[in-house]
């Protein structure tokens, strides 16, 4: 399998990412291992996973699976969902960025995570503390690079434009929406916020 680099970063994945949500959930540990296994042997070496899949069981698994060869695979997680009944266990603040990515560590066994996504726009949030949380977490090495999942384009681009006048880690991946129902719903949401603006 030919390998792909991510943008600017050097980093050289496989084309395929595999996606770890059903690990823990409709797959146990043991069709995990076999799904995981045949992944590395057609030559992936990319895997996603999430703090929510599997409320950490994904995490978990796919954490063990790849223990005795972490630095053949490139691991991202994501933060933004719920991980707990407290209403500020959510969302993109500095508070639940830090604690939940420290939680994410501990689930894979690592001590670093790749690439650490923004799994969903926060309304409640500034995108500049954001983006300093997660910058703070690359200069301790925790991540590697801020990645952005589920964003609209300005979104990202606002994202961007802060990264870039503040001096902070960007975003080097994107897993952008495709369904256009989602984004019709995120257009109607971006109008009624006209005259909210970051930058």
């Amino acid at each position: 399998m030919n390998h792909v680099t991510v943008g600017s970063t050097g980093v050289r994945v496989s084309p395929l990412c595999f996606g770890t949500m059903s690990f823990g959930v409709e797959a146990d540990e043991g069709e995990s291992a076999l799904m995981y296994r045949r992944a590395r042997e057609a030559g992936i070496n990319f895997f996603d996973t999430a703090d929510v899949y599997g409320r950490g069981v994904s995490e978990e698994i796919l954490g063990r699976l790849a223990a005795d060869h972490r630095d053949d695979v490139v691991l991202t997680s994501k933060v933004f969902y719920p991980t707990g009944s407290n209403f500020n266990a959510q969302d993109l603040s500095r508070r639940h960025i830090v604690r939940a990515a420290e939680a994410s560590l501990r689930r894979l066994g690592t001590e670093w995570i790749d690439f650490y996504f923004v799994h969903a726009f926060d309304d409640h949030t500034s995108i500049e503390q954001t983006i300093t949380a997660l910058d703070d977490l690359c200069r301790q090495g925790k991540i590697l690079y801020p990645a952005v999942s589920n964003w609209a384009a300005w979104q990202v681009a606002t994202a961007l434009g802060v990264s870039a006048r503040e001096g902070l880690a960007r975003f080097e991946l994107v897993q952008p929406m495709y369904n256009l129902v989602n984004a019709k719903r995120r257009l109607r949401s971006c109008r009624s916020r006209r005259r909210r603006t970051w930058v």
